[in-house]
């Protein structure tokens, strides 16, 4: 991430010092920061939706808990 940072804010640096801006730096490291972190969410993947504290239907090994009837009924 460092180096995206790094290589786009240099490019924009360079960019400032050639037509006499002073801004385009600042978009250089935003573009290199953007696209790093987009870099990075793509190799690993998002976060996967957290469990909520519903029930699911499973017990903790994966199996599926036995119906629960009314006593006396099978």
């Amino acid at each position: 991430m460092l180096s995206g940072i790094i290589v786009w804010g240099g490019v924009g640096l360079l960019l400032d010092r050639w037509w006499g801006t002073r801004f385009v730096a600042l978009i250089g490291v935003l573009l290199g920061l953007t696209v790093a972190i987009y870099l990075v969410v793509v190799k690993y993947g998002a976060l996967p939706p957290a469990e909520g504290p519903g029930r699911t239907g499973s017990t903790r090994g994966g199996r599926r808990s036995p119906t629960r009837t009314q006593k006396g009924q099978r």
